[in-house]
Order: C-alpha cells, then structure tokens, then sequence
C-alpha cells in the first residue's frame, strides 16, 4: 500500500519533475550533437564543470543570472574544445570526450582547491539559488499543479524543446545541421562546412550542457559536490537514442529516467530494500533502454534489407 500512495503522491511528482531536468539539458545537448553527426560524450564533463562555475559565480557576484551566464558559458567553452581537437587535431570525437571527461573530474576539484581550500563540495561557498516561479491558481490544482511552482529552468527547458524542434525544422542551420549529420560527404559537395556546421552544433550542445549543470548546483542543491553529476550527461544520451533524435520522445524518455530516479530515492523509505540496491536503478535502466534501443534498430534494418 505504501508504494502506490508514494507513486500517486504530488511529493513523488514532484522529484521526478526535478530529477529529469538536468537530464532533459543533457538529452538535448546529445540530440543536437548528433544531429550534426557528432556522438558527445563529453556532456558529462561539461556538465560538471559547468555546475562548479555557475555556483561559483554566483556565489561571487550574488546573482543568479551571473551564475547562470558562467555556467552556459564553460559548456560552450567545452564544446570549443572538443571541436577543436576533433577538427584541427583529428582526434576521435569519441575519445576525445572521455578524456575530456577525465580532464573534468580532474580540474573540478583542483578548482575547488585553488578558490575555496577544500576537494569535494562548495559548502563554505553556497550558489545564490535560481528563483522558483509559482503561478497562481494553477499550482493549486490536485498533482499536476507541481507544474506551475517549478524552478525557473524548468520552464527553460520547456521551452528549449519546442524551440530546438522548430530550430531543425524551419531554419536554415537546422537544416544545414540536419544535412551534415544525415550525410557529410554530399553535404561538403556542395560547399557546405562541415567542421563550421558542427562547431555551431556543439555550441549550442555546450549551452544545454551548462544549463543541466547549473541547474544541480543553484538549484537541486545549493552547493556543488564533485559527484554530483552522477552519470546525468550519460543518461541523457540514452535518452536521446531511445529518441531517435526526436525532441518530443527525447522528453519522454528523460521523464522516464526521471521517474526511475525518483522511484529509487523514495522507495528507501517505503521498501524494505538496501539503498544501495535501488540506486543502481537508473544506471540499469539506463543499459536496458540501449540494449532494446539496439535490438530495435538492429530488426529495422534487418527488415529493410529484405525489402530491399
């Protein structure tokens, strides 16, 4: 009984709202990446370090603003980087974000321990938290109404994903992203700039990355912790698969995730189940959602292939 009045209630509504956040940015910066033909796994990496700035800024400058222009803004920088060493270096984009992602987890506490004199968390700095907006009336409604006194980036990434949606479609870079993703070589027959094209891709990436980021440190939290991320930046990427790149099941699949997480931090309390146990719940369903991803696909193109 206990489960399904945790599962009803508006308080588990709630978190799971707040939990799928960061990894609907970080869905989004994977979607948009891909789109231009570039698997990011640095925006794990980027997230993280995006976080540490945002809070740090803000705590400086007492503005949440700052905070968040800070944070958006190391994304891009991370996103610049793994262009440049994509393009100019020839690098594996794939290898060159998992040593980002190393070099992250690295400088974030060398960071921490050149401003502050501490190695794990931000405590002695608290984040100048991002604001709540509560509507009147509508967040009075029975559970949905959770969604009308959300943080500020909720309401962004809202947003985002209609204005991502209508970016592909209707622009002329959404088009010129989509070209190059979907086939380089005809797309540079034509004089398009494949490594402008995928640099503007992986900016845009980088702005999400920094909006997930700053969103646990101002606002889930408000300090920064060196594990904090907790493998969100990769979630999201499993998100945007079993999205096949579209924005409206990219968020669905990142509630989904959201949903799981929310599950594992208030099951402790309803089952009598170790934490320890339930925590690893995002992660495998995180490997579960690839591994039907990859069978689906995989039977797609098996299918096509007799038709053809």
């Amino acid at each position: 009984m206990k489960i399904f009045e945790m599962l009803f209630s508006e308080e588990f509504f709630y978190t799971s709202i707040q939990l799928t956040i960061p990894i609907l940015f970080a869905a989004l910066a994977a979607l948009i990446s891909n789109k231009a033909g570039i698997l990011n796994i640095n925006i794990e990496g980027s997230m993280s370090v995006s976080a540490l700035i945002g809070a740090l800024i803000s705590f400086f400058t007492q503005s949440y603003i700052w905070g968040i222009l800070g944070g958006i803004g190391t994304g891009i920088l991370m996103g610049i980087l793994l262009s440049i060493c994509t393009h100019k270096l020839k690098t594996s984009s794939v290898l060159t974000g998992v040593a980002l992602n190393i070099f992250a987890t690295g400088f974030v506490v060398f960071l921490m321990y050149s401003i502050l004199g501490t190695k794990g968390d931000t405590t002695s700095a608290p984040s100048y938290a991002i604001p709540y907006i509560k509507i009147p009336y509508l967040k009075d409604i029975p559970i949905i109404g959770v969604l009308f006194e959300q943080n500020l980036l909720f309401y962004i990434a809202i947003i985002s994903v209609i204005s991502i949606s209508t970016f592909l479609n209707k622009t002329k870079m959404g088009l010129l992203i989509k070209a190059v993703g979907y086939n380089p070589i005809a797309a540079k027959s034509v004089g398009i700039s494949i490594e402008k094209i995928q640099l503007i891709a992986l900016i845009i990436a980088g702005v999400f990355a920094g909006l997930g980021g700053v969103f646990l440190s101002m606002s889930y939290l408000s300090t920064y912790n060196s594990g904090m991320i907790a493998g969100r930046g990769f979630i999201g990427l499993a998100a945007e698969a079993m999205g096949a790149g579209q924005p409206l099941l990219t968020i669905i699949f990142a509630f989904i995730f959201g949903i799981v997480s929310a599950f594992a931090i208030n099951a402790q309390t309803a089952l009598n189940i170790p934490y320890e146990l339930l925590n690893t719940l995002p992660y495998l369903m995180t490997i579960l959602a690839l591994v039907i991803y990859s069978i689906s696909k995989l039977k797609k193109q098996k299918n096509s292939r007799r038709v053809k």
